[in-house]
């Protein structure tokens, strides 16, 4: 029973029973003896020589190659801009580093908002420590008025006036003694 599997990568016609660790093996044993092959052409290549322009020529490539890297670079920083172009144009939210920073971006809008209502909270305890303070000082005032209205009534002089509108006599009894006698 012969079947055309030429095809099928690792398949050995002449081998009719198919063992995948083994040709996974044969494999591995081909592909490390391609790359012994390489190594030893590339020894005898830099030991005689040829090789010395292939490694110029290859520096040149790399050396233009990190030249066109750097040029890609600066542009890509040009193409991103200033901070404040970022910042007003909102296209710092869509850069790689964006998403780093967008836990702390919050943090400080949390922060500011926090901020904000402190003010505020601060600004109206002001206004009402203020209004407070005036009605004390009105408080104040009423208080003075009405101790002088009472220390006016409650004078000598206006004492005595108010008894001689109503007729009655006031003796004072500070210059005169009164002794109370004893019963024998």
């Amino acid at each position: 029973m012969t079947h055309n599997h030429d095809n099928y990568e690792g398949y050995d016609p002449e081998e009719e029973s198919f063992a995948p660790d083994e040709v996974a093996r044969r494999r591995l044993s081909e592909e490390e003896e391609r790359m012994k092959r390489r190594i030893r052409r590339e020894i005898i290549r830099v030991n005689s020589g040829e090789h010395d322009d292939e490694i110029d020529e290859e520096r040149r490539l790399m050396d233009e190659e990190a030249e066109e890297q750097q040029e890609r670079e600066e542009q890509q920083r040009k193409k991103e801009g200033s901070l404040w172009r970022l910042l007003t144009t909102g296209s710092f939210l869509t850069s790689s580093d964006a998403g780093f920073y967008y836990r702390f971006l919050i943090a400080i809008a949390a922060m500011c908002f926090v901020s904000i209502f402190l003010t505020f909270m601060s600004l109206n305890a002001e206004r009402e420590c203020r209004r407070l303070e005036e009605q004390a000082k009105i408080l104040r005032e009423r208080s003075i008025i009405i101790d002088e209205k009472r220390y006016s009534i409650s004078s000598k002089s206006e004492v005595e006036r108010m008894l001689e509108e109503r007729g009655i006599v006031l003796i004072d009894l500070s210059n005169s003694s009164r002794l109370i006698e004893k019963e024998r």
